[in-house]
């Protein structure tokens, strides 16, 4: 959402570019909510998160994310990195499914084991 509101001109193409292939985890959503709700302009923020949320499949969790995310909750810890616990939900669902996570904060993915990770902004912000 941030490389289109702050109009990123190569993270919007590789956007289009693969499209139909993307989704938004109920988690992302979640999150997305949380920060429009605690910005200063909510309801202008609100109304443009609806018409992104409108435009993407939206998928659930499934038994299968679950199962990473506990693994995922405890293989960081071993090496004394944990991960906070939402953002071992949201590598939880791609991990289990084999995606590549798209995310402009790679450093609180880092930790988990076997998981894509993709920075579309890095030469952006």
């Amino acid at each position: 959402m941030h490389c289109i509101s702050q109009r990123k001109p190569q993270a919007v193409k590789k956007l289009n570019r693969y499209f139909s292939q993307y989704y938004l985890s109920t988690i992302i959503v979640a999150e997305l909510y949380k920060s429009v709700y605690y910005s200063q302009q909510a309801s202008n923020n609100i109304e443009s998160l609806q018409q992104f949320t409108d435009l993407l499949s939206i998928e659930l969790s499934d038994l299968e994310a679950a199962i990473e995310f506990g693994k995922i909750q405890n293989e960081p810890k071993k090496i004394g990195k944990p991960t906070g616990e939402l953002d071992a939900l949201i590598a939880a669902v791609a991990r289990s499914r084999n995606d590549i996570l798209v995310t402009n904060n790679i450093k609180y993915f880092t930790n988990i084991f076997n998981l894509q990770l993709e920075n579309w902004l890095e030469n952006y912000t």
